[in-house]
């Protein structure tokens, strides 16, 4: 069976808007600025509060899953913007974690390492990079990756 040409080029057109809605959102190639990670927190339905560290850097303070935790900017080597952020989260427990019990999370868990304070209290992080290429879809990956660990790792920690 012939198709016919026109009716190829119908097609593609037709095709083509749903083509360009589907369109990865690049991160500039330098990273993001603290304002573009609150937006795109915000755009999510997080709540985002961006603060600035001792070093001038952005600091941003949100929560998921009833659980806060920071945003802390690296690598801000073309300010405004930075070519990593690292999630990072802190729990006070009542009865301090063993370093025993952090090593097996670090031992049976990708992604997010964990430590525990002077006080035994456990820390979480992930850290993720925001140049060469990256997209908002795969930061919006690296984000799910953290808010379903912290789930685990609260379930983990018996928070």
């Amino acid at each position: 069976m012939k198709t016919s040409m026109p009716l190829l080029l119908a097609a593609a057109l037709a095709l083509a808007p749903a083509a360009a809605l589907a369109a990865p959102k690049p991160i500039h190639v330098d990273g993001m600025t603290g304002p573009e990670v609150v937006k795109w927190l915000q755009d999510a339905g997080y709540k985002a509060e961006l603060l600035t560290d001792k070093t001038g850097d952005p600091h941003i303070k949100s929560a998921a899953n009833g659980v806060n935790f920071d945003i802390y900017f690296y690598d801000c080597t073309a300010k405004p913007r930075c070519k990593a952020i690292q999630f990072s989260a802190g729990f006070d427990l009542k009865t301090p974690l063993s370093a025993g019990k952090i090593n097996e999370w670090n031992r049976d868990n990708r992604y997010l390492k964990a430590y525990v304070d002077d006080d035994g209290d456990p820390y979480v992080q992930y850290d993720v990079n925001l140049n060469a290429g990256r997209t908002i879809e795969v930061l919006d990956d690296d984000f799910s990756v953290w808010t379903s660990m912290i789930d685990d790792f609260t379930t983990f920690i018996g928070w």
